[in-house]
């Protein structure tokens, strides 16, 4: 069955706003689009999802999805594909087929760390285009934005159309809050922000989600619910930047961070201090604190230093960087220099069991280490496709006699299995430099064994 004759069996939107809503068009299937947008099918709505990416609308149909990450999409793609979910790249096609309307798609930072909302506004304004299809359908915003955008993106609409919300369509922001490789158990059970510009958008917001699972929460304002977002990572990744920060100290002082922290954690309720790391990134831990900071920017100048965040988000942003300093440290001593070396940096994403790589300090590592003069191999057993400009390995035991050094960024599953009899040893032992650097103390064992250079945040 083709797209578009799947999306005809969905049938076409007949409502108006007092009509109970069931068929939604979700835009964007990518980490939070697609499992919604399956969630939402099993739910017994019809779903239509966009997507312009071609290759991602393929796999999509062909359920070609990473089994190690995607398991319970796939799942619920066997049940649902052409039944209560299709997908399409063709805008208005979807539109004229849904009563509400979820918009999941990315927002983005520039180069000096503001905003970068193009997609969203372009997708506002290529929906105006045909008033007809916002008339009375809600509009959900899911993407990350900054403080007052779902009520500037509402007025556009209107100018654009002559359309009142309100009256004659209806918005909402409500954050998704979820991990991307827990998306859809997460969505049944987190709680949900609702901010609503009124009072029959919030009505019809809150009937969706409530078939979705979870406590439903309902804030007064957009705003608040834009705010709520971005608090939520960048608290997550102050804390974060905090347990890194100490770590810079415990190494000086030669204290393994680890323990430190564990025994400062230890029954003290008023402790929940994380474990360091070579790096905190990715897509929501990057950029949210960065949108946050665009609000602050004028209290920042008021009182003279930026907000704890974006001294956190820096902090953050160095340890990269400093994993590369760790290195450089090690080969110094073997009488050795980085320049012209082989290092196999083992994890591209940006996090354990994931294979999404946006904003990974994993590139960031690649990046310092080339302008080192190194030569960089990559070793990342979730990603399945090759990334340009990256040189994978399938199979590290094969290249270990040409290597110069180990650098573990994550903690996938594949690099915990090796310290299982000593096979983290052994491929060392292979290696023309064994040395390893280890970002998350996966590895904390070697640092006792002679036969090893060994090297770690913290450690």
């Amino acid at each position: 069955m083709n797209i578009n004759s799947a999306i005809d069996k969905l049938g076409g939107s007949t409502s108006n706003h007092n009509d109970p809503i069931q068929r939604i068009c979700v835009i964007g299937l990518g980490r939070i689009g697609l499992p919604l947008a399956l969630l939402l099918a099993d739910k017994e709505y019809k779903v239509v999802g966009l997507d312009v990416s071609k290759l991602l609308l393929e796999d999509i149909n062909e359920i070609k999805l990473n089994e190690k990450i995607f398991e319970e999409e796939i799942r619920l793609l066997k049940k649902h594909l052409n039944v209560n979910f299709s997908v399409t790249n063709d805008l208005n096609v979807a539109l004229s087929k849904s009563e509400a309307v979820f918009i999941a798609i990315g927002t983005g930072i520039m180069e000096d760390g503001t905003p970068d909302l193009s997609p969203l506004t372009k997708l506002i304004s290529n929906m105006c285009e045909k008033p007809e299809n916002i008339a009375n359908k809600l509009i959900i915003l899911k993407s990350t934005i900054p403080i007052g955008t779902t009520r500037e993106l509402a007025s556009k609409i209107e100018e654009y159309t002559n359309l009142k919300v309100g009256r004659d369509f209806f918005m909402a922001f409500c954050p998704e809050r979820v991990l991307g490789d827990k998306a859809i158990y997460e969505m049944t059970v987190v709680p949900k922000i609702i901010g609503a510009l009124d009072e029959i958008s919030k009505t019809k917001a809150i009937s969706i989600y409530k078939k979705l699972g979870g406590k439903i929460i309902v804030v007064n304002t957009t705003e608040e619910a834009e705010l709520i977002k971005l608090i939520d990572n960048s608290y997550r990744q102050t804390m974060f930047a905090f347990a890194n920060d100490i770590s810079l100290i415990t190494s000086k002082l030669g204290i393994n961070c680890y323990e430190l922290i564990k025994n400062a954690n230890d029954d003290y309720p008023r402790n929940k201090i994380p474990q360091p790391s070579g790096g905190v990134s990715g897509y929501c831990l990057t950029k949210d604190p960065l949108y946050l900071e665009t609000f602050f920017k004028d209290i920042s100048a008021e009182r003279g230093h930026s907000s704890v965040w974006y001294a956190a988000r820096k902090s953050n942003d160095y340890m990269p960087r400093y994993m590369v300093n760790l290195l450089k440290e090690k080969m110094e001593k073997t009488g050795k220099q980085l320049k012209d070396s082989n290092v196999l940096v083992c994890g591209i994403t940006y996090k354990e069991n994931t294979d999404d790589t946006r904003f990974s300090h994993g590139f960031e590592i690649v990046n310092y280490l080339r302008k080192e003069g190194a030569n960089v191999l990559v070793w990342d057993p979730l990603i399945r496709r090759p990334i340009k400009d990256y040189h994978f390995v399938d199979k590290p035991d094969e290249i270990l006699s040409s290597l110069d050094a180990l650098i573990f960024t994550v903690k996938h599953k594949e690099f915990l299995e090796l310290c299982q009899d000593n096979r983290i040893v052994e491929m060392l032992s292979k290696m023309r430099t064994p040395i390893l650097i280890d970002g998350w103390g996966i590895f904390q064992s070697l640092n006792s064994n002679p036969n090893v250079i060994y090297s770690g945040i913290g450690v």
